[in-house]
């Protein structure tokens, strides 16, 4: 009695892998046919053709005064890098 439940326990585990095995291929191969009908296009590192939507691209300009507002409001300064707590 015991050897027939330990079959049929096997055969259940066979079954189950089996059913598991036809359900992941037909689950890749709708997938597959839904990758075909998406239009091929070249790879963009940008959404859109501006690269800086905010602002325009140009060489940034230091105003007076921003080295000395930077001493006064940074925590501390060590060899001309300013120190402060890590963020997490």
């Amino acid at each position: 009695m015991t050897y027939v439940l330990f079959i049929q326990s096997n055969y259940s585990k066979m079954l189950d892998e089996k059913k598991i095995r036809e359900q992941g291929i037909k689950l890749i191969e709708e997938f597959s046919r839904m990758l075909e009908k998406i239009p091929e296009t070249r790879e963009t590192h940008y959404v859109v053709d501006l690269r800086n939507v905010t602002r325009e691209d140009r060489r940034a300009v230091r105003k007076k005064g921003f080295d000395e507002k930077m001493k006064r409001i940074a925590p501390r300064w060590d060899e001309g890098y300013i120190v402060a707590e890590k963020a997490v």
